[in-house]
C-alpha cells in the first residue's frame, strides 16, 4: 500500500512510502506523522490540503486532484514492491 507522509500540519505531502497496511499505525507512531492511503488520489510529495479538496502545483496552477495519470511502469512498480510479482 501506497501512504503519504503528512507535515505536522497536515497540509502537504511530504513523502510517499510503501508499506503493508497493517504497519499503518506503527509508522505513524514512528514518524510523529499522519499516513494516508495516496492510491485514490494518487498523492506526490508536494501535494497541498486547502482546507476542502487536495490539489497539486501544475505549471504555477493549484490544480484539484486526481488528475488522473495512468502509468503501466508505476503500476509495475508497485506491483514488484507488494510482491505480486516474482
Amino acid at each position: 500500500m501506497r501512504f503519504a507522509v503528512l507535515s505536522q500540519d497536515e497540509k502537504y505531502v511530504e513523502n510517499v512510502i510503501v508499506a503493508d497496511a497493517s504497519q499503518q499505525e506503527e509508522l505513524e507512531t514512528a514518524l510523529s506523522r499522519t499516513l494516508l492511503d495516496a492510491a485514490p488520489l494518487g498523492l506526490i510529495i508536494g501535494d497541498y490540503y486547502n482546507g476542502t479538496n487536495w490539489t497539486r502545483n501544475v505549471e504555477g496552477e493549484q490544480v484539484v486532484l486526481p488528475i488522473a495519470t495512468p502509468s503501466a511502469d508505476v503500476d509495475e512498480a508497485l506491483a514488484i514492491l507488494m510482491g505480486e510479482v516474482q
